[in-house]
């Protein structure tokens, strides 16, 4: 009776979930359905709502979301909606990025000073032989900006995004550089991202919010917007904190009322799509590293994803077993992605939730360890 009972109530759970597609002849122990493996990680880390896809080269194999867009509200999350990337967006600008090096509005190799020259007598010497790649693969030597408070700490920047960035940019280039913490080799930092974006919108003459939407991912069929979900649709999923991010106890927020990806760094971490959108701009670029031209050239995603030691374009590099993985995390606080891109492996994970705390992201690792075991990968 108690394992009918539990059986009945599996199904009631998978009634919450929405997905395009279902994994054959996978055998996941006593789970038989990726639709189910989705809700039992999300039960078990009492997230609000999870998305995933499982891509190769050829075809996404699975996309599919599950739970509820809001704690204590009884609306169903959809296949369609979207979920905050945070800085799984830098790889997007990247890409931008790529586009017009391809084009040969820019090189990887154009400096700060040589798209602004006039900032020279004001920027400090260690900043004047950084260049595009330098600064989108984290060698910018700029200060990070990766909190709240830090960004509470800038002045005033007046005008439309643009004019704030690069008003932002100018500034930056008189502070003291970031001091080296770590022995990766590189400082991570949401103002480089920034002054890139600068770069490429004074040369493009087109805003990082115009390009990244309509010339970047519309050409791609993707649908996306710059912002949280609920910034957009209040009907979207809203992302959920804890005040400590030990505490297992959510609430649902808007940016409104938690912290914004102000204007100055929005090209680090402000885009949200839904996991099926988003799982057709991984398949691109797992398409391109394992040497198929598309939207780009193959030549490009190599340098994209492997020119840089450790960081590259947007990726974290790793290779592990003799595989070569691209992967990022994003969260703004409110909610958390990940991706890895398994070159040799033709596949890849993303795992989405609509929160952040220690609980969303052992959610998202557990799923995508489940994942990497069912498809064997080490």
């Amino acid at each position: 009776m108690k394992n009918n009972l539990l059986g009945f109530c599996f199904l009631i759970f998978l009634a919450s979930c929405s997905s395009s597609s279902s994994l054959q002849n996978k055998n996941i122990e006593d789970i038989t359905d990726f639709d189910m493996l989705l809700q039992k990680v999300r039960m078990k880390y009492n997230m609000p709502a999870m998305a995933a896809a499982v891509i190769k080269s050829d075809e996404i194999m699975h996309a599919g979301v599950c739970g509820i867009r809001k704690i204590y509200n009884k609306n169903k999350v959809l296949i369609t909606d979207r979920f905050h990337l945070g800085s799984t967006t830098k790889a997007i600008t990247a890409f931008w990025a790529a586009g017009m090096v391809e084009s040969g509005e820019i090189s990887w190799e154009t400096k700060i000073l040589d798209v602004f020259p006039h900032w020279k007598d004001d920027a400090l010497k260690t900043y004047y032989n950084i260049s595009l790649s330098d600064l989108l693969c984290h060698r910018g030597k700029v200060q990070a900006f990766t909190s709240a408070n830090a960004l509470a700490s800038l002045p005033h920047f007046g005008g439309g995004p643009m004019e704030k960035r690069r008003a932002f940019s100018k500034w930056l280039l008189k502070q003291n550089p970031a001091k080296p913490g770590n022995d990766a080799g590189y400082e991570y930092s949401n103002a480089g991202y920034a002054i890139a974006a600068a770069m490429l919108e004074k040369v493009s003459g087109t805003s990082w919010e115009e390009a990244v939407l309509n010339d970047v991912l519309v050409p791609m069929g993707i649908d996306a917007v710059i912002g949280w979900p609920t910034d957009n649709d209040p009907e979207q999923p809203y992302g959920h904190h804890s005040s400590n991010p030990m505490d297992s106890n959510l609430r649902a927020v808007t940016s409104s009322n938690m912290f914004q990806m102000a204007d100055v760094i929005a090209p680090a971490g402000n885009l949200s799509m839904s996991v099926e959108d988003y799982a057709k701009y991984v398949q691109a670029n797992l398409q391109g590293v394992r040497g198929k031209d598309n939207v780009l050239k193959a030549a490009t995603y190599e340098y994209i994803h492997y020119g840089r030691e450790k960081y590259a374009m947007g990726w974290t590099r790793l290779l592990r077993n003799e595989v070569n993985i691209s992967t990022h995390d994003g969260s703004a606080g409110t909610f958390y992605s990940h991706t890895s891109i398994f070159k040799e492996k033709d596949l890849a994970i993303i795992v989405f939730v609509n929160a952040s705390n220690i609980y969303a992201t052992k959610a998202v690792f557990s799923l995508k360890k489940r994942l990497m075991e069912l498809y064997d990968i080490n």
